[in-house]
This record gives structure tokens, sequence and C-alpha cells, in this order.
């Protein structure tokens, strides 16, 4: 049986891990990166022949490959766009961590990670602006940042 875009982008983004895959993640739209992210929890044991297919269709398209010229504005290489961070991450965390990262982002950003979250975005907009001044809030503040780093910063 042949197996849809989904399964087989599903299955090679298992083989590549955890990091590189929310890497590639970050370039897809939210939507479609969802549905991968989930097929990836949730993916059975891939057989041998659906491992050696996928990896066949990569050598493929890896051999098809050319080198991209690079793009050039006034004769100066024009540096590559910004992949698109994936907020997915915070769907697991409690609406009050959400809100305290939130307070700790540019306001752009803000905005991105809450139209990002479908669930409790309400709730946590209203913690946000309740949120008042704390003592603790620097050594939490520094220990978060550490925590999702280049994840959300």
């Amino acid at each position: 049986m042949p197996l849809t875009g989904r399964e087989k982008a599903t299955i090679f983004l298992s083989i590549l891990g955890a990091e590189a895959s929310s890497r590639v993640l970050r370039y897809l739209p939210d939507e479609l990166a969802d549905l991968i992210a989930a097929g990836i929890n949730h993916l059975p044991a891939p057989s041998p022949d659906a491992l050696a297919e996928v990896l066949n269709e990569f050598k493929s398209h890896l051999a098809l490959a050319d080198k991209p010229a690079v793009p050039r504005i006034e004769g100066k290489p024009v540096p590559p766009p910004q992949p698109k961070k994936n907020y997915a991450i915070l769907m697991y965390e409690r609406p009050q961590t959400v809100a305290f990262l939130l307070s700790l982002m540019p306001k752009e950003q803000r905005q991105d990670v809450l139209m990002a979250l479908p669930r409790e975005k309400a709730v946590i907009e209203e913690m946000l602006n309740n949120l008042r001044p704390n003592h603790l809030a620097i050594k939490i503040g520094a220990k978060l940042k550490n925590q999702f780093g280049e994840k959300l910063f």
C-alpha cells in the first residue's frame, strides 16, 4: 500500500529525531506542522518497506537537488529568511507559565504566540493583563529564558 505524503513526512521526521524535526517544522504552516507533529507522537513503528520507501525517495530528491543561486541585492548576498517560530511547545504548559513567558517577550511576538494558542487564549490574556511585579520575576524569567532558549526567544 503506497504511503501518503503526510505519512512519509511523519516517518521521515521521526527518523530525524525531535530537535531536527522541530527545526524543520518551523518552516511549515502552523496547521500542517501541528498535524505532522501529532502524527509523530502517534506513529506506530513503520515497517522496513515503509522506511526504505521514504529513504529512497529522500535520496532521489537529494540527487535532483541543485545548489540554488544565492539571491543578491546590489551585489550583496541577501540573508536567508528567519524561520517562523513554532509555539506549539507552549500548548503543554500551564496558563500561568505561558502568561509569564509572554510578559518576557516583545509585544509583536506576544501577538504571534497568542494567535498560535487555540486553547485558553482568553485566560492567558487576562492573566497577562493582571500580572503584577514580583521580586522573584527576574530570577524566574532568567531560568525560563534559559530553559526555553531559542525555541521562544
